[in-house]
């Protein structure tokens, strides 16, 4: 908060908490870039639904996420307790063309394998060959 005050960054970044489930999917799709920095995380399901409203991600490469997500496909990764290399990759999909859309379309296609239509006969077929096996 003190870096968006002393750069007068405040008309262009917004703190948000406490949002209904029902609002994130509006509230995704009013910005551009997802930022998760956490340390510690499988497969949250806050970049999935950022991922399925085009928003760029850019997050730590900690728990399961590098088997999620496919850096400079899809996400760009960066280490934990980075914030130099967080900034640079927010940087980039600024400032280089093409990045942000290919970030976004990736990432939009990527969030479909997740959708309950794709899901759910993979497990209709898992659990029927395991009940079929007994």
């Amino acid at each position: 908060r003190r870096f968006v005050g002393d750069n007068n960054l405040q008309a262009h970044v917004s703190y948000i908490a406490g949002v209904p489930k029902e609002e994130v999917p509006a509230w995704l799709q009013r910005g551009d870039i997802f930022l998760n920095t956490t340390n510690v995380d499988n497969t949250p399901v806050s970049v999935i639904e950022a991922m399925a409203c085009g928003l760029c991600v850019v997050r730590t490469n900690v728990g399961g996420i590098p088997y999620l997500l496919d850096h400079e496909q899809d996400a760009l990764l960066v280490p934990p307790n980075d914030p130099d290399a967080m900034a640079d990759a927010v940087r980039r999909i600024l400032t280089e063309p093409g990045l942000a859309e290919r970030l976004s379309r990736n990432a939009r296609r990527k969030a479909e394998q997740f959708d309950w239509e794709t899901i759910l006969p993979q497990w209709e077929r898992l659990l029927t060959e395991v009940a079929q096996r007994e």
